[in-house]
């Protein structure tokens, strides 16, 4: 092999070097992103979870309020 086609190899492997180093900065930028998009994931469903529960408190809180006042209706009661 020359020189020559030495160097054309050489240029070649540190281009792909240099490019597979840039593929590996975006898949670690991803891997964060993804990462932080998993704890707002989980956030928002424990938040959701605890709005679920609030509102039901509040419904039963409402019904036994009805039944007290005896505004519920009849078929209600089925």
């Amino acid at each position: 092999m020359t020189d020559q086609q030495g160097n054309l190899i050489l240029d070649i492997l540190q281009k792909m070097q240099g490019d597979l180093a840039s593929l590996l900065r975006d898949v670690t930028s991803l891997v964060v992103r993804a990462s932080a998009l998993e704890d707002y994931t989980r956030a928002m469903t424990v938040s959701l979870f605890g709005l679920r529960s609030d509102v039901t408190a509040i419904n039963h809180r409402l019904a036994r309020i009805e039944r007290r006042l005896e505004l519920t209706d009849e078929i209600d009661h089925a």
